[in-house]
């Protein structure tokens, strides 16, 4: 008998990367037997001392960043920025009816609940939910409770104990029948916590791949260009700048910004989610800060340099390491000596083969049993 499925994820997020990997696990579920698969939203819990998403602790923290702002001169592009994201709002919230999500919130009755994939375990962070155990396997709704991928993100064990919150974490993931992360950090936390081997499985946008999507994906109305692809205002670093538009134009390159847009880049786009991968498709090359960027370049195969913060350094090295290319990684601005090296895909695509079909016998096994 086929399942009626549910994931648990960051769908709502606006985010191309949170957008896509949620479409990723769907299809791969529909692909490897579910009957039908729904999205369940996130129920609010409480907000974590020093996490907060409202009240005075976050105006402090927002004004202070105001403040920096201010006194780096860049009050009129931030304020420029935040419309252009308003936009990216909009574009991304017009794509999910494409993606299935029904009228918020949405908590379906289901056979088997998949939490992930994402930073869905990542409590220690300002987020509108805060922290909640639904998150970590309590979801009446459903009869069986699985992971798929998921990720501690930035939280750290240490950061869990001070806060006095391992013993519920521990209690709620004791109800999953499988529990699956997408990296070593995840693995770790989970096996301090519970004492079990959770199961390593790669993102769900790798996984998928995409390869139709892709395929499909047209020609798009610029050429020779670089990608610049990261999460609003992050690259404002002026040796990083600097760096970017030194290599551009060196290499006579046009600049187009996705997801963030910046001054200092000839174009600043706009795509709806799946569109998106027509533009990593079409680029020279691409150059990112984020975890998923950087994915996005896997599964369309371009040069690519990831510019590593340090609270995305671990998830980014456990995700590059099996395919020999953490050398992507850019350190102190070498952005011109990691393109002078190509990466060699044929040895890529061998090792995600393998990954793929291990995510492949998980998800069988978990709509199966």
């Amino acid at each position: 008998m086929k399942k009626k499925v549910g994931i648990l994820s960051m769908q709502r997020v606006i985010n191309y990367g949170s957008y896509l990997q949620a479409y990723g696990l769907k299809q791969l579920l529909l692909q490897n037997g579910a009957e039908s698969v729904d999205f369940i939203d996130i129920k609010k819990g409480k907000c974590l001392k020093g996490y907060e998403s409202s009240g005075v602790p976050y105006y402090i923290r927002r004004l202070k960043a105001l403040l920096k702002v201010i006194v780096s001169g860049r009050m009129m592009e931030k304020r420029r920025t935040t419309g252009f994201m308003q936009m990216v709002a909009d574009t991304i919230r017009k794509a999910w009816e494409n993606l299935g999500l029904k009228e918020y919130p949405n908590y379906p009755k289901v056979d088997l609940a998949v939490i992930g994939s994402d930073e869905v375990f990542h409590c220690c962070q300002a987020t509108n939910w805060g922290f909640t155990t639904q998150l970590y396997g309590d979801i009446p709704e459903a009869k069986e409770v699985v992971s798929y991928a998921a990720s501690f993100g930035g939280t750290k064990l240490e950061e869990i104990k001070r806060l006095g919150i391992g013993e519920v974490i521990a209690e709620n993931l004791a109800r999953l029948r499988f529990i699956s992360v997408r990296d070593e950090n995840s693995f770790n936390i989970v096996k301090a916590l519970t004492g079990k081997d959770a199961e390593i499985n790669i993102d769900p946008v790798l996984a998928y791949g995409f390869k139709r999507e892709i395929e499909d994906a047209g020609e798009v109305d610029e050429t020779n260009y670089i990608l610049i692809y990261s999460y609003p205002d992050r690259i404002n670093d002026k040796r990083e700048i600097k760096a970017i538009t030194d290599f551009a134009r060196k290499r006579g390159k046009k600049l187009i910004c996705v997801m963030s847009r910046y001054d200092w880049c000839d174009k600043a786009i706009i795509p709806p989610p799946l569109e998106l991968l027509a533009w990593f498709k079409n680029a020279d090359m691409v150059i990112t800060e984020t975890f998923h960027g950087t994915i996005f370049s896997i599964i369309t195969e371009r040069q690519f340099a990831t510019i590593g913060r340090k609270s995305a350094m671990p998830k980014l090295t456990s995700m590059l390491r099996p395919y020999g290319l953490e050398t992507r990684l850019v350190k102190d601005n070498n952005i011109e000596k990691i393109f002078s090296i190509d990466i060699v895909y044929p040895i890529v695509n061998e090792v995600l083969d393998k990954q793929r079909l291990s995510t492949c016998k998980y998800l069988k096994r978990i709509l199966t049993e």
